[in-house]
C-alpha cells in the first residue's frame, strides 16, 4: 500500500508541477503583459472589450486570431464546438464560462465540476494524454497547459491548440478572458472574472484585521516537502491572513523537520496525498511544533481546490481562511444546540475555557482546532501528547474530581455519558453538553457538534470529510472480498473478553470485510475457549493490552483453530483506535482490514509461527 501510495504522490505531484505551481519548471511565458507580474491579485479587469452596444454575432466574430500564454499566434476559424482539455483547470475555466457542454475529451485527472466524470478520458495530464483517443474525439480546438508542449507538434496535426497556463492567481482573470476572446463569450468571461474577483475581495477583508498566522503547507512526507514562496499555494496562504513560513524559498523545497521546529508553524495543512495524517504529526517530531500543541493541524479535503489555477482556487481560499482565522468568519452566539442526551444546552459565547471528561473528546477537539481551548482533561488522556501539559481533573467521566473542575473555571465541560451521574454537579460549575457516540455516523455528528459548539465549524468539516474518504476508501477495497471469520480479545481475566454487537470494534469488523464470530451476543463480555473453539474464527486480533500474546494461544484449547494454525494472529498497535470514538477509529478500521484482507492492501503482516513443539504440547 505504501508503495501504491508513493506512486499515487508521483502523479499528483508532477501535476502539481505542470499546473504552473513550480515555478520553477514551468514554461515562461514570454508576453509582455504578464512579465513581472506581481503574485498579488488585481481587483481590476487587466484587459479591456470594445465599448459596443451590441454583443457581435458569431459569423462577424470569425475568423479571429489571440495571442496564448505560450505567446503563440494562433487563428481559430469558426465557433469551437468540440473541445478536448489537457488539463483540469482549463476544464474548470469552461465550466465557469458556461461552456462545459463544449467539452469532449478530459484527463483522468480531471475531478470538477460532477459532470466531468461522464466525459470520456484521453489519458494522463498533459503530455501523457493519449493521442489516439483525443483524435478519435474529433476536436476542433485542443486547450493545454504548458507541461503538453512537448507533444505541441503531434496534437496540431490533430486541430488547432491553445497554451492557457497561468501562474499565479492574479493570471486567472487573464485566462478567463482569452478563453472569452475564443469562443466568442467575452461578456460571460467578463463576469466570471468579476464574480471571481469579488470572492477573493470578499475572503481577504474577513480578515484584513486578523494577526498573520505562520503556516506549513506539507506537500509530501519522505522527503517532507512543503510550498515555497511563487506557488499557488503560498499565494492563497497570503490571501487567507496568513505567512507561508517558508515563503523565502521557491517552488518546492525538501525541508527537515529541523528546520520547520525552528519556523514553529501556527498552523500546519495537510492534503490526502501528502503521505502523512494528523495522528502522523502528532506521533512524529512535529509534535513539538506550536500547531500541534494547539491542535491547530488539519487534513484539506482536496488539494485541487488550491492547486488548479482556475476560478475554484477560491473554494480552497475560503477553506484556509476559514482555518487560520476562524473567529473572524465566527459562529453567532447566543446558539443553543441539543447533545446526545436530548438535552437543550445553550452557550452564551465562544468557549475559552472547555473541561474534557473523555479521552475521545478530547482528541475531537485537538483534531478540529480548538485544542488551546483545553484546560481539563481526564488521567487516561495520551493523545495528542500536548495533553500532557494540560491539568488533569482526575478519573474519567463520574470519577472526576469537581474540585479541580471548578478551580479551573471553565466556560465549558464536555462529558460522555460515564459522567450523567455527576451531571447536576457539572452543572453547578458551567454548561454541560453530553457527547456519547454510538457508532462511526454518530461520531460524524459528534464532531460536527464540537465545530458547532467552539466555534471550529470548518476544522470539524476538514476532520469528518477525511473520516469519510478513509471509510469509503477501506470499503471500496473490501467490496466483494469473502467475509473472514474474525475473534477479537480484549483482555484475559476469567475467559477472553471480547467485543460483540452493538460496539464499535464490532462495526469495525464488519466495515473492514471481516464476521464478528461473536456479532450474536451484545456489549462487551467474555467468551470460554470451548466457545471460540466452537466458533473457529480465521483471524484473532488481539489488544496490546490484553495481557495475552499470540505465542501464548500456540499452546492449549485455542491452538486447535483456524487462525493460530495458519499464523493469522495480529496484536492492534494501539487499543484506543477501536475503542475510542474519535476521528482515529478509522486509523483503526484499516489496520483491521489489512489484517482482514492483507492481500488487498499490499499488507505484510509477521506470521504468527508456532513451533512444532509447542502446537503438540497443546
Amino acid at each position: 500500500m505504501k508503495k501504491t501510495a508513493l506512486l499515487l504522490m508521483l502523479l499528483m505531484l508532477g501535476a502539481v508541477v505542470a499546473a504552473g505551481c513550480i515555478a520553477g519548471n514551468a514554461t515562461t511565458t514570454t508576453n509582455s503583459e504578464t512579465s513581472g507580474e506581481s503574485t498579488s491579485l488585481s481587483t481590476t479587469t487587466t484587459s479591456s472589450t470594445p465599448e459596443s452596444e451590441t454583443t457581435p454575432s458569431v459569423k462577424s466574430h470569425y475568423p479571429v486570431t489571440i495571442t496564448d500564454f505560450a505567446n503563440r499566434t494562433v487563428t481559430i476559424e469558426s465557433e469551437p464546438k468540440r473541445v478536448v482539455t489537457i488539463a483540469p483547470s482549463i476544464t474548470e475555466d469552461l465550466y465557469y464560462l458556461g461552456l462545459f457542454d463544449r467539452i469532449v475529451g478530459v484527463t483522468d485527472f480531471d475531478d470538477f465540476p460532477p459532470g466531468v466524470a461522464n466525459v470520456t478520458r484521453v489519458g494522463g495530464y498533459g503530455k501523457y494524454a493519449n493521442l489516439e483517443i483525443i483524435a478519435s474525439l474529433q476536436p476542433d480546438l485542443i486547450l493545454v497547459d504548458s507541461f503538453s508542449m512537448a507533444i505541441l507538434g503531434d496534437l496540431e496535426k490533430i486541430a488547432p491548440v491553445i497554451v492557457v497556463d497561468p501562474h499565479s492567481i492574479s493570471d486567472i482573470p487573464r485566462a478567463l478572458e482569452l478563453l472569452g476572446e475564443v469562443f466568442n463569450t467575452e461578456g460571460e468571461a467578463k463576469k466570471a472574472t468579476a464574480e471571481f474577483q469579488e470572492r477573493i475581495k470578499a475572503v481577504s477583508s474577513m480578515v484584513s484585521g486578523e494577526p498573520r498566522v505562520g503556516v506549513f503547507y506539507v506537500v509530501w512526507n519522505n522527503p517532507l516537502m512543503t510550498a515555497g514562496g511563487g506557488t499557488f499555494i503560498s499565494d492563497v496562504i497570503e490571501l487567507a491572513g496568513g505567512k507561508n513560513i517558508f515563503n523565502d524559498t521557491k517552488g518546492w523545497p525538501a525541508v527537515s523537520p529541523e528546520q520547520v521546529l525552528e519556523r514553529d508553524p501556527d498552523v500546519i495543512l495537510l492534503t490526502p496525498h501528502c503521505g502523512m495524517s494528523v495522528q502522523d504529526v502528532y506521533n512524529g517530531p512535529l509534535a513539538n511544533t506550536k500547531a500541534a500543541r494547539d491542535g491547530r493541524v488539519y487534513m484539506i479535503e482536496n488539494e485541487n481546490d488550491l492547486i488548479h489555477p482556475s476560478p475554484r482556487v477560491v473554494k480552497g481560499l475560503e477553506t484556509v481562511a476559514k482555518l487560520l482565522h476562524p473567529d473572524a468568519f465566527g459562529v453567532s452566539y447566543p446558539i443553543t444546540v441539543t447533545d446526545f442526551a436530548g438535552r437543550e444546552v445553550t452557550i452564551q459565547s465562544e468557549p475559552r475555557r472547555i473541561v474534557s471528561l473523555a479521552p475521545s473528546i478530547t482528541e475531537s477537539l485537538f483534531y478540529i482546532g480548538a485544542g488551546s481551548k483545553v484546560v481539563g482533561v481526564t488521567d487516561y488522556d495520551d493523545f495528542p501528547p500536548a495533553v500532557k501539559n494540560i491539568t488533569s481533573v482526575g478519573g474519567y467521566g463520574k470519577y472526576a474530581n469537581l474540585e479541580v473542575i471548578a478551580s479551573l473555571q471553565p466556560d465549558l465541560i464536555l462529558a460522555d455519558s460515564f459522567s450523567e451521574d455527576i451531571l447536576s454537579s457539572l452543572e453547578k460549575i458551567a454548561p454541560v453538553i453530553i457527547v456519547d457516540p454510538k457508532n462511526i455516523t454518530d461520531i460524524y455528528s459528534a464532531i460536527e457538534l464540537l465545530g458547532r459548539v467552539t466555534n471550529r465549524e470548518e476544522g470539524a468539516k476538514s476532520v469528518v470529510a477525511e473520516m469519510k474518504a478513509k471509510v469509503s476508501y477501506v470499503s471500496s477495497m473490501v467490496a466483494g472480498q469473502p467475509k473472514v471469520r474474525t475473534f477479537f480479545i480484549l483482555s484475559y481475566y476469567n475467559g477472553y473478553w471480547t467485543a460483540g454487537a452493538g460496539t464499535f470494534v464490532d462495526d469495525l469488523i464488519k466495515l473492514a470485510g471481516g464476521e464478528n464470530v461473536f456479532g450474536d451476543v451484545s456489549g462487551w463480555g467474555a467468551a470460554s475457549e470451548e466457545q471460540i473453539i466452537a466458533r473457529n474464527p480465521d483471524v484473532i486480533i488481539i489488544s496490546p493490552n490484553a495481557g495475552v500474546n499470540p505465542e501464548d494461544l500456540c499452546s492449549g484449547p485455542l491452538s486447535e483453530v483456524d487462525a493460530v494454525k495458519n499464523g493469522r494472529v495480529y496484536v492492534l498497535s494501539d487499543e484506543n483506535l477501536v475503542v475510542r470514538p474519535g476521528p482515529r477509529i478509522v486509523h483503526g478500521l484499516e489496520e483491521i482490514a489489512e489484517y482482514l484482507h492483507p492481500d488487498v492492501f499490499n499488507y505484510q503482516p509477521q506470521p504468527l509461527a508456532c513451533n512444532a513443539t509447542a502446537s503438540a504440547g497443546g
